[in-house]
């Protein structure tokens, strides 16, 4: 499996980006120095891009289609200031706060969708992040989905072989109401 390296997109992101519906409002959450925000603007989607830098949100503003929000939200005051709203779909690459799985589903419209990637336990033997509470069990993101009642599209749990090996979790999924 291949990576875009260049700019730290996710090759898997970008591919699933495509199967997301023209100009639906996108939430990238611990959205980073934004990469995959401003790839999904390009391809035409409303982006909410989150993170506690803002330094990492300054360069975001210039681009038309992106609304940024600095948030902690692993603060225990403030860490859900989405609760009243309710997104098409919702993005989170590499980041885990367990706490807020709940809420996460949650503010996913019905008919919206789920792309979630990041690290699982395994990555522990190829480096960091190697803290258990920020790696996904054996899984654990399918088997909430599932809690969630979730149409899942795609998942997998493999190892990506490149410059530096990692071991991830990825899901796509859809919101049904049933």
């Amino acid at each position: 499996m291949s990576e875009n390296k260049s700019n730290n997109t996710s090759s898997w992101v970008k591919k699933n980006f495509k199967n997301l519906p023209q100009n639906c409002h996108l939430l990238d959450l611990a959205c980073g120095s934004g990469q995959h925000s401003i790839l999904a603007q390009k391809l035409g989607l409303r982006v909410t891009a989150a993170d506690i830098d803002a330094s990492k949100l300054i360069h975001l503003k210039n681009f038309k289609n992106i609304t940024t929000v600095r948030v902690d939200i692993e603060n225990k005051q403030n860490y859900w200031l989405f609760k009243n709203n309710f997104f098409d779909a919702i993005l989170i690459s590499k980041y885990l706060f367990r706490p807020i799985l709940n809420n996460i589903f949650d503010s996913i419209k019905y008919d919206g969708y789920l792309l979630y990637e990041t690290f699982s336990e395994e990555n522990k033997k190829f480096g960091k992040p190697n803290n258990p509470e920020y790696l996904l069990k054996q899984g654990e993101l399918l088997n909430f989905s599932k809690k969630k009642k979730m149409k899942i599209i795609e998942y997998e749990e493999i190892i990506i072989t490149q410059k530096h090996s990692k071991a991830i979790q990825r899901i796509f999924a859809k919101k049904s109401k049933f």
